[in-house]
């Protein structure tokens, strides 16, 4: 997945391709076992990468 989001390449529109490659290196959400409120919490607390 971190891989396919590194190489994915859309122009002429904003996507939230940014959003998914913070979410992929969030070490919470990869050790598993999150539930469905995580990403509305995670949004809440993230410091986004500078790209």
């Amino acid at each position: 997945m971190r891989t396919a989001l590194l190489e994915t390449v859309v122009e002429g529109i904003k996507t939230n391709i940014p959003l998914h490659q913070d979410l992929m290196v969030d070490s919470k959400f990869m050790e598993g076992g999150t539930n469905i409120h995580y990403l509305e919490e995670w949004l809440t607390h993230r410091t986004p990468n500078k790209r």
